[in-house]
């Protein structure tokens, strides 16, 4: 009889047991931004001084900080981008993550964004499919701009960028 209720517990305790699954799953509430969207002045801006690491951006100094890194100065004169700024994001609520890649007028781009379960780790995953036909040869840039629901200051961001 002790072997049974012991067995019973066993068993219930095995049972109630939750393996904690920290698979990542798709990040909800993504917004993915086109420049336009973003700059209030599009001339103003070039992607030229980025590396190719992506960018992570929690906090309104750091958006400031990412806006001169980008701010350029035309050749016309009639253009005062001293002035130029990006768009107000509430930084209480939301961050910012992007990646500079560039691609063919043809292709495809599939973005994700996956979290893992315990908010540690975010994933940001960018796949251009070159088109395989007969296509007129024009270059594009994209910096992926992705406004993301505030993440934790101990999470880290990996970008992963693959061509097929």
């Amino acid at each position: 009889m002790k072997k049974l209720l012991f067995l019973v517990v066993l068993a219930f305790f095995l049972i109630s047991c939750k393996k904690e699954n920290n698979n990542p799953s798709n990040l909800v509430d993504v917004k993915y931004i086109n420049p336009g969207e973003l700059f209030n002045c599009i001339t103003c801006f070039s992607p030229s001084n980025l590396n190719n690491n992506g960018f992570v951006i929690k906090n309104e100094n750091s958006y400031k900080e990412f806006a001169d890194l980008l701010r350029i100065y035309p050749y016309n004169p009639n253009i005062n981008c001293d002035t130029a700024t990006l768009k107000p994001i509430d930084f209480s609520k939301y961050s910012l993550i992007g990646i500079f890649t560039s691609f063919g007028a043809c292709d495809s781009i599939n973005k994700s964004i996956l979290i893992n379960s315990n908010r540690t780790k975010i994933t940001y995953n960018i796949i251009i499919k070159k088109y395989s036909g007969t296509c007129v040869s024009i270059l594009g840039v994209s910096l992926n701009f992705a406004l993301i629901s505030k993440i934790p200051d101990d999470c880290t961001v990996d970008f992963n960028t693959k061509t097929e």
